[in-house]
């Protein structure tokens, strides 16, 4: 198989597969901040699978299998190798953003802060309620179907969600709710 043939499986693959995956990842990852890692890994695993012409049967079944073991793996060696870093981690070269007499760059960093604040807020409150809050607000889905994948009731699901937004208005809008 050429480059752009595996490229263009590899394609089709991860487009037919991404959603399911995501939602795997998201609801078996206990840190939600390592979603991303995670899933690059499982689609580089993918891809050297094809490129080495390896037969896959079960396309859907393969992918799960990687996505267990790289689960498994990503959390094993980080809570091995934990680094404590002495300087503040903040990035802020992708905080950079084009200068523009019309856009508010201390409106925006102040924006981006909150942001950051709230999700750090949300996921140490509770992991189940960050990723009911991530598959609702992120994914667009609905709560029957966070229910399905979580394995809980729907009324749960209602209830935290609800009840984290009142939360985050109480906390991070001035103490009105």
């Amino acid at each position: 198989m050429s480059t752009q043939e595996t490229l263009e499986e590899f394609e089709k693959i991860y487009q037919k597969t991404y959603d399911i995956t995501l939602k795997y990842v998201i609801c078996k990852c206990s840190n939600l901040e390592d979603v991303n890692d995670i899933i690059q890994e499982i689609y580089i695993e993918l891809y050297k699978t094809l490129k080495n012409e390896k037969e896959i049967k079960d396309i859907n079944a393969f992918i799960h299998g990687i996505a267990k073991n790289k689960i498994r793996k990503h959390f094993y060696i980080k809570n091995k190798f934990k680094i404590i870093s002495i300087f503040q981690e903040k990035n802020d070269e992708n905080a950079m953003i084009d200068i523009d007499s019309k856009i508010d760059i201390e409106a925006q960093m102040i924006r981006r802060d909150n942001i950051e604040a709230i999700w750090k807020y949300i996921i140490k409150r509770n992991i189940l309620t960050g990723k009911i809050f991530y598959l609702y607000f992120v994914l667009e889905m609905s709560f029957k179907e966070i229910a399905e994948e979580l394995e809980i009731k729907e009324s749960t699901a209602k209830t935290k969600l609800y009840r984290m937004l009142k939360d985050i208005k109480k906390n991070f809008g001035g103490g009105q709710e």
